[in-house]
């Protein structure tokens, strides 16, 4: 038995040490507390001493649980009302909503706790639109030609990522349809010039950005870009804008707004956890009288100890792609005989870009009848991709079209494993080992949201199983031995399997077959780094990747690898890999033409079938392998395992795990 599925006094330890501690007060308990900044400004325990001691009685006015409340009592403009109840179809508040909105709608600086998933987004935008509206209340009506221009910033909105950054304008653009506030957006991994000319034209009230846009922006003086009279600054996740090293942009980034003293603002921080570093931004961002919040229930259960979890051990790394398919396909089958099971939504995580992309190319191949390309996938719902080579446009269209499907599959990298909110997920699947538990634990939040139920699956070979061991220790994972598909001998054709088995394993034959090359050549040399790092025995990675690349990828023989790369990577005498020094592997620019060129053309009836039609992003005007083989990861250094080379490799950054970092 796995010790990472121990449960008994490990799990009750893990369940106490993760409960936060309550908070008592002499009279009744109430959720909300306002701090001094020079007291919170102490160690923690001493700021939960000085609340236990000094719990301000809440006001006698009823509280506010539904959003038209606030257009009933005078709070919010109807406009924005309308726009929340109407064309949002929302009616109740959150309980996060209920304890932010209110207090932040006075104007005063607020730092409160909430976790994500919780509708923290709407308890911000909501004070931020009517703070504008309040101030010029021309704003609100709507205009054809919104009255703007880029010197009138009212409002500045800081993510720690380019998602999470899009994520909040496309909300906020809901919360202000009715108005005439123009929001927009600034985020790295687009083009700077375009985003200027746009917010030029357009001007801009409410900006969305990333801390490294948003810093370039503001220190350009030839932008054209300020914001003299800003009334309101908002950092969503604090603490991970701290935590991904975003500390000294937010302070240039505040040294290049107005003066509060000569030009009032509110700010307002929304943060999972409030730690001494995201203290140390309260005492220099807000006033002193700011407003604490404490918007965790006492009794919340973190997500990776409520959410069902399942790990099965895979006889190859070629038995995951049938393992997930018969996951799925038996939940389908639960849902059609059980129609209260919601429909399923599943995200699908890999560790590479290159693995990323080479799945969701497979799995959008898919077909009911392998012969028949028209026949349509199994699924019958969208199959979605996100990774950290897609353009901006692209990421944004699959993320906002997975966001909005009841159902479908997504094809993930670690970009979507924090701060995402994509509703209703039943499913997570993890493939392999994560780069450490916090990436687990991150992945897996993304189902279970808002008291839904969801459950996890992680796949992992048996050579991986003490690397899976040694991240995940503790934590409430059942082995799981139900799936026939992990037990298979893939490379023998003729096997006693059932019915479904073997036509899952037709499909999945057909689909990898369509998958190019080049797209197989460049997730094997990824993979070739990553398992060297989480395989107990380094001499059966080769083996492993050869029976995945022949019996998995449906290749006539394993991809070449240059001796260099083989050689950095500690396999330079493994007479099982296939050594291939010809210019195209051992030159990144030659490879990247070839991409350029063949702009991962598809088979055809692809594009046709898989909800995009012709202008999916993956034609010639692909940007995904633009760096050599999916390149560049978007986390830190210092934050991931990395098996790559000096900087001048051709192939550097190809084997590392990719994460959600910097932006």
């Amino acid at each position: 038995m796995l010790s990472a599925v121990r449960r008994g006094p490990v799990l009750a330890r893990a369940l106490r040490a993760c409960a936060p501690r309550p908070i008592r007060a002499s009279s009744s308990p109430v959720s909300r507390f306002l701090v001094p900044s020079n007291l919170t400004s102490k160690p923690p325990s001493y700021a939960r001493f000085f609340q236990s001691q000094s719990v301000l009685k809440q006001d006698a006015t009823p509280p506010v649980t539904e959003f038209s409340q606030l257009g009933t009592q005078g709070l919010v403009d109807q406009s924005i009302v309308e726009a929340v109840t109407s064309n949002m179809k929302l009616s109740s508040m959150t309980d996060v909503q209920k304890l932010t909105i209110t207090p932040t709608l006075n104007g005063g600086d607020t730092l409160a706790q909430a976790k994500t998933g919780t509708g923290k987004t709407i308890a911000f935008l909501l004070p931020v639109l009517q703070r504008i509206i309040k101030d010029d209340p021309s704003l609100a009506q709507r205009r054809i030609r919104p009255r703007s221009h880029s010197s009138d910033i009212r409002s500045i909105i800081i993510s720690p990522t380019r998602e999470l950054a899009e994520q909040i304008a496309v909300e906020a653009k809901k919360v202000a349809c009715n108005t005439g506030v123009v929001v927009q957006t600034a985020v790295g991994g687009t083009r700077k010039r375009e985003g200027l000319e746009r917010i030029r034209k357009l001007g801009c009230h409410v900006l969305v950005a990333t801390p490294g846009r948003l810093k370039d922006i503001l220190s350009d003086p030839r932008s054209g870009v300020s914001a003299p009279n800003l009334s309101s600054f908002v950092l969503d996740e604090a603490d991970r804008l701290l935590d991904d090293g975003f500390g000294p942009e937010i302070n240039e980034i505040h040294d290049y707004l107005p003066d509060p003293i000569k030009v009032d603002r509110q700010t307002l921080m929304f943060s999972a956890t409030v730690p001494k570093e995201v203290l140390g931004v309260v005492n220099r961002f807000m006033k002193p009288d700011y407003q604490f919040i404490k918007a965790v229930s006492e009794e919340d259960v973190p997500t990776h100890l409520r959410v069902p979890q399942k790990q099965v051990t895979l006889r190859g790394l070629e038995n995951a792609m049938p393992s997930i398919l018969e996951i799925t396909s038996n939940y389908m089958a639960r849902q059609e005989q059980d129609p209260s099971l919601r429909p399923l939504k599943a995200i699908v995580y890999f560790n590479s870009t290159a693995g990323v992309q080479l799945y969701y190319d497979a799995f959008a191949q898919l077909r009911n009848d392998p012969i028949d390309r028209r026949s349509g996938n199994p699924f019958g719902r969208g199959i979605y991709c996100m990774h950290s080579k897609l353009s901006q446009t692209q990421r944004t269209m699959y993320s906002e079209s997975f966001r909005r499907a009841p159902s479908g599959i997504l094809i993930s990298s670690d970009v979507t494993a924090r701060g995402m909110d994509f509703p209703d997920v039943t499913h997570v699947i993890q493939v392999g080992p994560p780069r450490d538990r916090e990436s687990y634990i991150h992945r897996l939040g993304r189902t279970g949201r808002a008291n839904k139920e969801g459950e996890g699956w992680i796949l992992v070979h048996s050579q991986e199983l003490r690397d899976f061991d040694e991240k995940l220790f503790g934590l409430p994972i059942q082995e799981d031995n139900s799936l026939e598909s992990a037990r298979i001998n893939m490379s023998l054709q003729d096997q006693q399997v059932s019915a479904t088995t073997a036509e899952n394993l037709r499909r999945v034959e057909a689909a990898m077959k369509t998958v190019d090359f080049r797209t197989k050549s460049a997730a094997f040399r990824a993979e070739l780094g990553i398992l060297s790092g989480t395989f107990s025995r380094k001499r059966h990675v080769v083996s492993a990747l050869n029976n995945l690349a022949v019996h998995g990828w449906k290749l006539p023989e394993p991809p070449g690898i240059s001796s260099v790369l083989a050689s950095k990577l500690g396999f330079g005498n493994d007479p099982e890999l296939n050594i291939d020094d010809t210019p195209s592997l051992r030159h990144s620019d030659e490879l990247d033409r070839g991409r350029s060129q063949s702009g991962f053309r598809r088979s055809s009836g692809y594009s046709r079938n898989d909800g995009y039609g012709r202008n999916d992003g993956y034609g010639r005007n692909d940007r995904v392998g633009r760096s050599d083989g999916f390149g560049r990861n978007d986390g830190r250094n210092r934050n991931r395992r990395s098996f790559d080379g000096p900087s001048n490799d051709p192939l550097s950054g190809l084997f590392e795990f990719e994460s959600a970092g910097r932006r």
